[in-house]
Formats: structure tokens, sequence, C-alpha cells
């Protein structure tokens, strides 16, 4: 019953059904006095007593108000996820889409951090589309369809040049690069005159082997002379091998097989890529789109952290590291586990995966005649500040702690 002696009836009232964000919306309104009843008066009363006419209509006066003033606040709900879905809604600002090619061993964090829950772990959910061609990406990269892309830079450097809007965070990893020769050469000078096979002309493996030349001190076009010899360095390996060319450059495959078999006796080592500081290939680079990093920059940063904690779990754990390659890369000889274990985890990978200017020169130079990429430089492409707030926050001294 109603303490008071004065029934009101009014939206502000009893029968308002509104939630607080509604409240926001409120002004001042006109309470509309019905009349001095007793308590004990039920609407129906009221009525025989000649109140009930007037009764009824405001109390269907006042659900038309309230359903008006419902309405208007859905629509404008509606209007404001238009413009900001992701700060309107904030779960699903956690959610990230992230599109990878290909599927190279320096991709294990990645793969880690998803089976070990670690992105869970710091408050994101991540979707993983693994394609399964450069064409796919390329059109996954046109039709802006992850927040987040894993992929060899050179392929987010020229999707960039064709508009999409994407900032390089990190890397977890290049490809491995040796510079072989014939026994006989010794030394970086001694290819002087020499046949030195590459890839087609123009080609990404051209371009890593005329870079290596360079830091060298070679003039690729003066001082050898470069044989393209198909698309493959497996093929290149085979010439190197058989004496046709006298120098090449080979990744970690080739240079397991050679390995397995005892080959290596028949070449030489003359660089790699510490030596060479060239770290361009297939490598990993993580891309994120600006916008998507200016409107939700603590998921990105999230992400990041299960980055950071799967390398150091994988350098602690060699199981964990030999599972995901099984998993995801089909390895089952104990051998090339090892390998693959010495070659990545505790070399290619690095503790802070900063992102590499030196991949993303290589797309510059690539595909810089795109209108996306005039007068573009490499630092204007990367974004390192997220990497810089875990070092200042003490995140990787932390992480170390936690898993010693």
């Amino acid at each position: 019953m109603n303490p008071d002696p004065t029934i009101s009836v009014g939206v502000d009232t009893a029968c308002n059904p509104e939630s607080s964000i509604l409240a926001l919306l409120r002004r001042e309104r006109t309470k509309v006095r019905v009349g001095e009843l007793p308590h004990t008066l039920t609407p129906s009363l009221s009525h025989a007593v000649g109140e009930g006419d007037l009764l009824s209509r405001q109390w269907a006066y006042c659900r038309i108000r309230v359903k008006s003033r419902v309405l208007l606040c859905c629509s404008l709900l509606i209007f404001l996820w238009a413009f900001n879905p992701a700060q309107t809604f904030g779960a699903e600002s956690h959610s990230l889409t992230v599109i990878s090619y290909p599927a190279r061993p320096p991709k294990l964090p990645l793969w880690l951090a998803l089976e070990e829950g670690l992105f869970a772990k710091y408050g994101v959910s991540v979707v993983l589309k693994e394609l399964d061609s450069s064409d796919d990406l390329l059109s996954a990269l046109g039709k802006r369809e992850g927040d987040i892309y894993a992929a060899t830079a050179p392929y987010i450097v020229s999707a960039i040049g064709d508009g999409a809007d994407l900032a390089f965070f990190a890397n977890t990893g290049y490809s491995v690069l040796k510079l072989l020769s014939r026994p006989n050469i010794t030394r970086a000078e001694d290819l002087k005159g020499k046949k030195v096979g590459t890839g087609e002309p123009g080609s990404s493996q051209d371009r890593i082997t005329r870079q290596t030349l360079l830091r060298l001190g070679l003039q690729p076009d003066r001082d050898v002379t470069l044989v393209p010899i198909g698309g493959r360095s497996v093929e290149r390996l085979k010439a190197l091998l058989a004496g046709r060319i006298d120098a090449t450059t080979s990744n970690e495959d080739n240079l397991y097989e050679l390995e397995r078999n005892g080959g290596m006796a028949k070449v030489r080592v003359l660089a790699n890529n510490e030596s060479l500081k060239l770290f361009i290939g297939a490598g990993v680079d993580f891309a994120v789109s600006r916008q998507r990093l200016l409107g939700d920059r603590e998921s990105i940063k999230a992400f990041l952290k299960a980055l950071c904690e799967a390398i150091s779990l994988a350098k602690r754990d060699r199981d964990r590291a030999d599972r995901i390659y099984i998993r995801h890369q089909g390895v089952r000889d104990p051998a090339l586990l090892d390998f693959m274990y010495r070659t990545y985890v505790q070399g290619a990978i690095p503790q802070r995966p900063f992102p590499r200017p030196e991949a993303i020169a290589l797309g510059l130079e690539e595909f810089g005649a795109k209108a996306g990429l005039k007068g573009k430089k490499t630092d204007e492409l990367i974004d390192k500040t997220l990497i810089e707030e875990l070092e200042r926050e003490g995140f990787f001294e932390r992480l170390d702690s936690a898993l010693k």
C-alpha cells in the first residue's frame, strides 16, 4: 500500500521501469496528480466513486511515455554503436582475428600461446585463421579480414601500398640464412670474378642475394656474375654441389639435409644472419590495423604479452617446443626436432620480439612504387611503443621471475 495519502502517477515514480542509462536522458517532468484517495481504495473502487476513468487514462499515458523513452534510448545506443562499436560494447573489443601465412617455424610463439591459453590469461580471445597460399593472404589483406596479420613482411608492405593502414609491431623470428661456397673459397673477397646463384631478377631472393653481397663489400653486378637458377634455394644448392656455380645463399631446410647426409663437408659457410646483420626472408612479422591499435590498444598489448610469455616458455621447456613443431610442422624425426630447436628457439626467435626493419625495408624496395608507399620510410611503418611500454613497466623482469 502507498503510505502517502496522495497518489502521484508519473514516469519518475512507481511506473518507471527505465534502467540507469535511461535515467541520464530524463528531463524535468510535470507529475500528474490524480486526486486524493484513501489508502484502501483500489483502482476499481476508485472507479466506483467516479475517479476510475481518470486514473486509467493517466496510467495509459504513463505507459506510452515510458515506451517512447525506451525506444529513444535504444535508437541512441544503436547510433553510438554504429560509429564506435569497440567502445560501446567493451566485450567485443577483446576478440582478435589473426590472419596467418605461411606456417613457418618462427610462428612457434603464436601457436604455443594459443595452446597454452596465454591469450585468455591476458584477457583476449584470439581467432587464428591459417591460410593456404600467398593469394589467399593477399586477398585477406585486401578485404581487411583481420585485426592482426602474421606473415612475411613484404606481403604486408605490399598491402600497405594498396591502401591498408597497418603498422608492424612485432617479429618472432627470421629465416635462417647462410652464404655457402665451394670449399676452396675461404673469404668473401675470393668471390670476385666468380658465379653466384640467385633467384629470378627482381624477386625477393634476388634482393636477398644482392644485400648479402653488398654487406660483404662486393658489388653484385660488377664483382661477381649473378646466375638466376629457379625459384627455390634447393635448386641453387644442387647447382653449387654440382660445380655449376661457386656460391649461393641457402635456408635452414637445405642446411639440415646437408648436415644429416654429411654434405656440409662439401661446402664452406662464408657468412650467416648474425655476421651479415641481415634478418630478412621468410620470417614472421606481426602487423595490426592502426584503427584497432588506436581504439583498443590494451588488447593488442595483451596479445603481445602472451607472445612474449610463449617465447620464454619455449626457451625454458624443450618438450613444449617439440610438441608445437610436431603438431604444426609435422616434424617427428628427433634429429630434425633437435635441429629446429637449436636453429629457431635458441637462435632465430628473439626474447623480446621487436619489429625488424630489415625485412620491411626489403618490402619497400620491392613495392615502393605503389601509391600508398610513395615517400614512405621504414620507420613510418613500425610501431615499437608497445614493446617499449612493456620494458618500462618491468614486464620482462616479472616474466623471468615467474618462470624460474
